[in-house]
């Protein structure tokens, strides 16, 4: 009963989104919407996407230690952007342990104590991003309280975690199992949430999203040749963070193409040049790491449903 229930409200949603982005759509005018594209500025924003995978790949090395090389760090990276685009619900960020596991022999407690490392930093970043984004678009204090309200719930967690109370609450865990693979995790954090680490961590997660926000805005201003102002193209670019994080569809399709027909055309852009600049968009962000990860995976002759079935 509650699997259909929630079948039936994912379509509801689907079709919601489906019909919020065809809705009144003139499709004579999507493929002249391509025509000011730059292709210069196109293929820099591509670079730029692989430039962040590489950034991306070095927090987490430095996350791990160096006990997980570069080489090995960039593969599973871009394998989790393969496999992000073939199953729902950011499945390639467990898919990525997997890799590590059976190529590099990084053990899955090890690997998933990184993990969740590092989504505890994404979700900060974003977190305050998103906050300072939603009091320039709305000017409404509720809204930064709240922001901030969800802030402060993250870092209490994150010390929660470093604390000896959380050790001493794994032992109410049911099975034994179960708890000896929580005791390693904890060990594992305390060893990735030194303040060392942290402080590099924390460097490296700036320097990724500022080059995600780079990438972003150099499409819009650059690429789609959109007249807007930086704060526009923060905001907009902002709103595209948050769609492409929803895990309706494989990467973040329909949300992302929705949240961004929704905010340019707030900027008085065309709902026709708003589509393609999304679908392009999210070719951009997932397509050429796919490539690279395919390449990799034929050169190590390794079967890609293999690795997803795993």
């Amino acid at each position: 009963m509650k699997k259909t229930v929630s079948l039936s409200l994912k379509f509801a949603i689907l079709a919601a989104l489906a019909y919020y982005i065809f809705h009144d759509i003139d499709i004579s005018l999507l493929t002249p919407a391509l025509k000011n594209y730059s292709l210069l500025w196109l293929f820099i924003t591509v670079l730029s996407v692989i430039f962040s995978d590489l950034i991306l790949a070095l927090r987490w090395r430095s996350l791990s230690q160096n006990s997980c090389s570069l080489k090995a760090s960039f593969e599973s990276i871009v394998f989790s952007v393969l496999t992000n685009t073939i199953l729902p619900a950011k499945l390639g960020e467990v898919a990525k342990l997997f890799y590590l596991q059976k190529l590099y022999k990084i053990k899955l407690s090890h690997g998933f104590s990184l993990m969740l490392t590092e989504r505890f930093f994404d979700v900060l970043v974003l977190g305050i991003l998103v906050v300072l984004s939603a009091q320039i678009y709305w000017q409404d204090k509720t809204v930064q309280i709240f922001g901030w309200l969800v802030i402060t719930f993250i870092i209490i967690l994150f010390f929660l975690i470093k604390s000896p109370l959380s050790r001493e609450m794994i032992h109410f865990f049911p099975t034994k199992f179960f708890r000896r693979w929580l005791i390693r995790l904890y060990h594992h954090f305390q060893i990735v949430l030194a303040k060392e680490s942290v402080m590099i961590l924390t460097f490296w997660s700036i320097i990724l999203w500022m080059s995600y926000i780079v990438t972003t805005m150099i499409f819009f201003h650059f690429v789609m040749g959109l007249s807007l102002n930086t704060t526009e193209l923060f905001i907009a670019t902002m709103v595209s963070f948050i769609a492409f994080s929803i895990p309706l569809l494989p990467a973040g399709s329909g949300t992302f193409q929705a949240g961004i027909i929704f905010i340019l055309t707030q900027y008085g852009v065309a709902k026709e040049e708003a589509l393609v600049g999304s679908i392009i968009l999210q070719l951009i962000m997932v397509l050429p790491s796919s490539i690279i990860s395919i390449i990799i995976l034929q050169k190590k002759s390794l079967s890609l449903k293999e690795l997803i079935r795993s």
